[in-house]
Parts: structure tokens; C-alpha cells; sequence
């Protein structure tokens, strides 16, 4: 009867901690691949007009919603080059920019190695505005799932 009693604590135990690390683990379990890239944002507005007024003075941008704030957003990149280059690129269209790290998965950080390439080898910018707003709207298919 003493041995019964025993080995039920002993598989209680057992069963508790199995259960708590999972439970503890689960997060880190499920947890989707994150790579840092750089947003480039050139505002932020609790209020969604404010955000609309700003997107219409620039069509190659995109709203997004994060931490209760419509951020406006006109390019995003990772490699530092490309950033140096479209720093440039918007400073001498007026446009007064803020580097912001952003979070992405896997597949976006993949997909901005074909976007980078081409606004590495181009020197047409009248081609930086159609990558910006394909890579804009990649972020925001990936954003919104």
C-alpha cells in the first residue's frame, strides 16, 4: 500500500513538471522567426485623419497600426547600403524620415533580397518609388495575417 502511494506521488510529480514546462515552453515552442529590418517612417498620429492627410502628400506609402499609433511608413530595407542610399534619396525629395527597427518574418526578410538587388543596381529613381510601394504592400499582406 506504502509502495502505491509512492510511486502515485512520484508520477504526480512527474507529470506536473512535464506539464509546467510545457506550459512555460509553449510560447517559445510556436514562436515565428523574427529578423530586424529598418522601417522608414515619416510620422506617427493617434488620429487615423491625421495619418490619411500625410499618406495623400505621398504616394508611395502605407499606414500601419502599431501600439496604438497609425504609423506612415515609405520604404523599408535592411541592408545598411540601400538604407545609406534611399536616406539620400529621400532627403533630397524633402521628405524628412525616422529609422525605426521593425520586426518581420522569415519570408519578407527573404522576398526584400530580390527588392534590395534592384535598387542596388538601378540609378533610376523614377524605379525607387514602384520597389518602395511593392515592398510596402508585401509588408502589409505579411503585417495583416
Amino acid at each position: 500500500m506504502m509502495n502505491k502511494k509512492i510511486l502515485l506521488s512520484l508520477f504526480s510529480i512527474i507529470v506536473g513538471v512535464i506539464f509546467t514546462f510545457y506550459y512555460l515552453n509553449k510560447e517559445n515552442i510556436y514562436a515565428k522567426e523574427e529578423y530586424l529590418v529598418y522601417a522608414f517612417q515619416v510620422g506617427a498620429f493617434n488620429n487615423i485623419d491625421n495619418a490619411n492627410k500625410l499618406q495623400e502628400t505621398l504616394p508611395s506609402s502605407i499606414i500601419v497600426n502599431k501600439e496604438n499609433l497609425n504609423k506612415v511608413y515609405v520604404a523599408i530595407y535592411k541592408d545598411t547600403d540601400i538604407v545609406n542610399k534611399m536616406i539620400v534619396y529621400f532627403e533630397n525629395k524633402g521628405i524628412n524620415i525616422y529609422l525605426k527597427s521593425i520586426k518581420v518574418d522569415k519570408n519578407f526578410y527573404k522576398e526584400l533580397n530580390n527588392y534590395e538587388e534592384l535598387i542596388n543596381k538601378s540609378t533610376d529613381e523614377s524605379i525607387y518609388n514602384k520597389v518602395n510601394q511593392s515592398i510596402l504592400n508585401l509588408y502589409l499582406e505579411d503585417f495583416n495575417e
